[in-house]
C-alpha cells in the first residue's frame, strides 16, 4: 500500500474512533440528564421504605411526595405530614420555599402558603402582619411584603434592630435597624482634606467622582462624612433643641441609625456655597452612580426613608449594585430585601 493511502487510512480510522467516543460520550451525558430527570420526579416512597423514618400510615402520601436529595428530608417530610399539609403542599415548599422558611415553618401550625410561592422576598413568621397590612392599605401582597419587611407597618424608630453585617459596604441603616456604637476599622481620610474621613473604597470613589465632575464643569466639595456615633448624638440633640423632635426627625438621624456612622456616606455643596445648586444636583443624580455612588434620599420615597429630600447625600454601594439600584429606580431599603439580604 501506498504511503498516502495508508496515512488516509489511519486518519479515517483515528475519526471514526473519535465519532464512536464522542457519541458514547453524549449518550452517557443524555443518560445522565435522563436520570436525573426521572429522579426528581420520582416518589419518595422507594427510597424510605427500608428507613427507620417510614411511617406506613404516610405510604399513600408518600407516593406523590417527590424525592429530594436534602439533608433530613425524611424528617421534614414527616413532620410536615404530621403538621397536615398535603403531599402537594409538601412538592410546592420544597420548590419554591428557601430553606431558611422551610426550617421555620417545621416548628409552626400550618401556615397557608400558596399565595407566597411566587414572592420570593416573604418570611413566613409574618405572613399575619403582611395581610393585616395589606388589607389595611389596599396594596398587593407583593407590595405588602416589601413594606413590611422594612418595616413600615410600624411607626419610625420602633421594632429597632441590632446591625449584624456592621462591616459590610452593603450594610443596610434605617429607623429601623441600629449600629448602636459601631466604629468603622478602615477609615481614610480623603487626600486634599484630611478632616474629612470615609471607608477606603468609599474614598477612593468620592475622589474619582470628584475628579469626574470637574470635567463636566461641577465643582462640589464634602462637608460632612464619617461621623462617630457620639457626634451624631450631639447633632441630632441640637436639631431636636433647635426645631422640636418631630420636625428634627425628619431630616437629622437618631445616634445609631446614620448612614455617616458606616463612613459610606458623604455630604456635598457647591463649591464656594453653602448649598447643592441645581444643576450640580442633576450631575449628581445622573452620574453619582458610575462611581458607585447612590442619592439615598428622594422626594418621591420620604414615606419608605422618613427622611425629606437630600440630593447632597451620596451613599457609597460599589459600582454594580449602585448602578443596579439606579436602573430599578428604588430606594436601597427595597433593593436590600429584594436583591441583598
Amino acid at each position: 500500500m501506498k504511503r498516502k493511502e495508508i496515512l488516509l487510512s489511519s486518519i479515517f480510522i483515528i475519526l471514526i474512533a473519535s465519532s464512536s467516543t464522542y457519541f458514547l460520550s453524549l449518550e452517557n451525558k443524555n443518560s445522565k440528564k435522563e436520570l436525573d430527570v426521572m429522579k426528581k420526579e420520582e416518589s419518595v416512597l422507594s427510597y424510605i421504605e427500608n428507613q427507620e423514618e417510614y411511617n406506613p400510615e404516610y405510604q399513600i402520601f408518600y407516593e406523590q411526595i417527590r424525592y429530594r436529595e436534602e439533608e433530613n428530608f425524611f424528617n421534614e417530610i414527616n413532620t410536615l405530614l404530621d403538621l397536615n399539609y398535603t403531599p402537594e403542599d409538601i412538592n410546592n415548599i420544597y420548590d419554591y420555599l428557601r430553606p431558611e422558611n422551610r426550617e421555620k415553618i417545621l416548628s409552626m401550625e400550618k401556615v397557608e402558603l400558596k399565595n407566597y410561592y411566587s414572592i420570593s422576598n416573604f418570611e413566613v413568621e409574618k405572613i399575619a402582619r403582611y395581610e393585616e397590612y395589606q388589607q389595611k392599605n389596599n396594596y398587593t401582597l407583593t407590595e405588602a411584603v416589601l413594606k413590611v419587611n422594612i418595616g413600615l407597618d410600624h411607626d419610625f424608630y420602633t421594632e429597632i434592630e441590632p446591625i449584624k453585617n456592621k462591616e459590610e459596604y452593603t450594610v443596610l441603616v434605617n429607623k429601623y435597624r441600629s449600629l448602636e456604637d459601631y466604629v468603622p476599622t478602615d477609615l481614610k481620610s480623603l487626600s486634599y482634606d484630611t478632616k474629612y474621613m470615609l471607608r477606603e473604597q468609599a474614598a477612593d470613589a468620592f475622589e474619582k467622582l470628584v475628579s469626574a465632575a470637574k470635567l463636566d464643569n461641577i465643582f462640589i466639595r464634602p462637608y460632612s462624612a464619617y461621623r462617630s456615633y457620639e457626634y451624631q448624638e450631639s447633632l441630632y440633640e441640637h436639631y431636636v433643641n433647635q426645631d422640636g423632635k418631630e420636625l428634627a426627625d425628619t431630616y437629622s438621624a437618631r445616634p445609631g441609625h446614620s448612614e455617616h456612622q458606616t463612613g459610606l456616606a458623604v455630604d456635598v455643596w457647591s463649591e464656594g456655597a453653602t448649598e447643592i445648586k441645581e444643576s450640580d444636583a442633576k450631575w449628581l443624580q445622573d452620574n453619582s452612580y458610575k462611581y458607585g455612588f447612590i442619592i439615598r434620599y428622594t422626594k418621591e420615597n420620604e414615606s419608605i426613608t422618613g427622611y425629606i429630600e437630600e440630593p447632597w447625600h451620596l451613599r457609597y454601594l460599589g459600582i454594580e449594585i449602585a448602578t443596579d439600584v439606579y436602573n430599578k429606580g428604588i430606594t436601597y431599603d427595597e433593593y436590600y430585601d429584594l436583591c441583598i439580604k
